[in-house]
């Protein structure tokens, strides 16, 4: 019976054509995001996995200053990245620092780029289950089985 309620009623089909219209915006309004970001995830070219950053360390030579006690530490700019589990360091020299430090922040940016595509994606997910549930029309009722719907 309900069948032939939502088929015959204007009202119900004004409600649900307004409804699944304004999925649809919302479903065209999250595509245009969608492909926002995954062309902002084809905009990097290079990147490196890691981070750059500064520490202060003692070079090993007991003659020199830094092996005293409160002797000053050399100050050295390093790679860091996790490689099997573990945690590898390498000294970069003057020359390369800004270069991978881009390099290291474009990783950062596609990472977070793609953290927020998965939850746009999520979102698209949702609306296409919402039209569905707003298109989406009862069974027939068995007397109208036969009525040739």
């Amino acid at each position: 019976m309900r069948f032939s309620n939502r088929l015959n009623s204007p009202k119900s089909g004004d409600l649900s054509a307004a409804a699944a219209s304004r999925q649809r915006q919302i479903l065209d309004r999250l595509s245009a995001d969608y492909s926002r970001h995954v062309h902002e995830l084809l905009r990097h070219r290079e990147l490196i996995k890691g981070s750059v950053y500064e520490i202060q360390a003692r070079c090993g030579n007991p003659s020199c200053h830094c092996a005293k006690p409160r002797g000053v530490r050399h100050a050295a700019t390093v790679l860091s990245w996790s490689e099997a589990g573990k945690t590898r360091i390498r000294s970069l020299p003057k020359a390369d620092r800004a270069r991978l430090r881009r390099l290291t922040e474009s990783y950062r940016h596609l990472r977070q780029a793609r953290a927020n595509l998965v939850k746009l994606h999520q979102q698209v997910l949702d609306a296409i289950d919402r039209l569905e549930q707003v298109l989406r029309l009862p069974p027939p009722s068995p007397s109208q089985r036969h009525s040739g719907i």
